[in-house]
């Protein structure tokens, strides 16, 4: 009897030796993956900082923002950009007049600021000898920025159409809506981070393309 009974705590100790073993075997190699789950981690995010230090860009402007937004009268409105980082860059910007209107109950409304068409709200001067209207929203500098390098002014003022306008826009006041990016100029991170990896057919963007292209370096 007592034969069996060591017999079987000899299976449960066996048993217990093997669990424990498989046991540590899973911590080691759960921390295994900890570790290299961390590396991966720490350089995807160390490679991340240095994309954003190296391609950093400041908008440079000069705008004194009327209290009232007259019809018909010229206001200064200087925007460029100064490439601020480490490499060269392409640029693109994001230049988006409002119009807002304050309402006798303190609520703001926001009105039209068309700059296309037939019968546009407002008038700039888009400086199209330097850079190209991608019909996309942004605006792209025709040549890459080097180091502490400044582009032209994307326009230099801008003016509202009595013409086009109705009385609700008596009163308005105008701000803009300033957005810049820099991208690198090896080939082809334009086309990756800009228009996903796509290459545009169609003008206008297909002519920043074969303006870009010819830039760009090896990586």
């Amino acid at each position: 009897m007592k034969k069996k009974q060591n017999t079987k705590k000899y299976v449960s100790l066996k048993k217990l030796s093997l669990f424990t073993g498989f046991l540590v075997v899973v911590i080691c190699f759960s921390f295994g993956l900890y570790q290299t789950y961390a590396a991966l981690t720490d350089s995807d995010q160390k490679r991340n900082e240095f994309r954003i230090g190296n391609f950093q860009t400041s908008i440079e402007e000069e705008f004194d923002p009327p209290m009232i937004f007259e019809p018909e009268k010229d206001y200064l409105k200087k925007v460029s950009i100064k490439n601020t980082g480490e490499q060269d860059s392409f640029i693109r910007v994001l230049a988006l007049p409002v119009l807002t209107k304050k309402q006798p109950n303190d609520a703001v409304t926001l009105l039209p600021a068309t700059v296309d068409g037939s019968n546009p709200v407002l008038s700039i001067d888009y400086n199209l000898t330097d850079w190209i209207d991608g019909k996309d929203g942004y605006f792209y500098y025709k040549k890459k920025l080097a180091k502490e390098e400044r582009t032209t002014n994307l326009f230099t003022k801008i003016k509202m159409n009595q013409a086009n306008i109705t009385e609700e826009y008596e009163g308005v006041s105008l701000s803009f809506e300033v957005k810049a990016e820099g991208i690198s100029t090896t080939k082809y991170a334009y086309r990756d981070a800009w228009w996903g990896s796509q290459t545009p057919t169609t003008k206008p963007l297909s002519d920043v393309e074969n303006l870009l292209k010819n830039q760009t370096i090896s990586e």
